[in-house]
């Protein structure tokens, strides 16, 4: 049986850096969200959504623009309540809702709302790493630098999961260095993240 990838949107933030709800911004005639769902589509059997700051206008936004479209039928929702408590609440909120329909060699790939940038071919080669290996965390890497989205396996899933909330995703992660793949990629957007206007200035070309 093929293993299956799972997308994973982090959505939930306050968006205060950038003075605008980040989710709905726009670049190149279309928002953030729907550069990064487009892209996931062509790689990951489902997406989940993780809402939380103004969920329900970013839900809305989201059905209306995929409306009869059937890309909709693998977009869904799940909204954390605590995501005033940071990013790392979310991911913990996204993979338990995915969890449970995971088969243990299947993966999710974590993407953050802040990167709508990264071109195709960096989806199509991690996804491809994932397929072709049994690996444990795959993290694209530019210049020894690691980037987004990385792609992450049940087993490790689980570790975030149960992680205190004391705890960041990275910190959970250099726990299993050893397990880890770094991908070369020579595109150096997947290190980029779009926080505020004058990164939008600089980055969104």
């Amino acid at each position: 049986m093929s293993a299956k990838i799972y997308g994973l949107i982090i959505a939930a933030g306050l968006s205060s850096r950038m003075e605008d709800f980040k989710p709905l911004v726009r670049f190149n005639n279309k928002t953030f969200i729907e550069h990064i769902i487009n892209k996931l589509a062509r790689v990951c059997d489902e997406i989940l959504i993780v809402k939380g700051f103004r969920g329900y206008a970013l839900e809305d936004s989201v059905k209306a623009l995929y409306s009869g479209d059937t890309l909709l039928k693998k977009i869904d929702f799940v909204h954390n309540k605590n995501y005033e408590k940071g990013m790392f609440s979310s991911v913990q909120t996204g993979l338990k809702a995915i969890l449970s329909q995971m088969n243990s060699h299947d993966y999710v790939m974590l993407h953050l709302v802040d990167q709508p940038h990264i071109s195709e071919t960096v989806y199509e080669i991690l996804a491809e790493k994932a397929h072709n290996e049994r690996l444990k965390i795959i993290i694209p890497s530019y210049n020894m630098k690691a980037g987004h989205p990385i792609i992450l396996s049940q087993e490790i899933i689980k570790e975030i999961i149960v992680a205190p909330d004391t705890e960041t995703l990275r910190d959970v992660l250099k726990r299993f260095h050893e397990n880890t793949i770094y991908v070369n990629i020579q595109e150096d957007s997947i290190i980029q993240d779009v926080n505020t206007q004058e990164d939008r200035k600089r980055y969104l070309k």
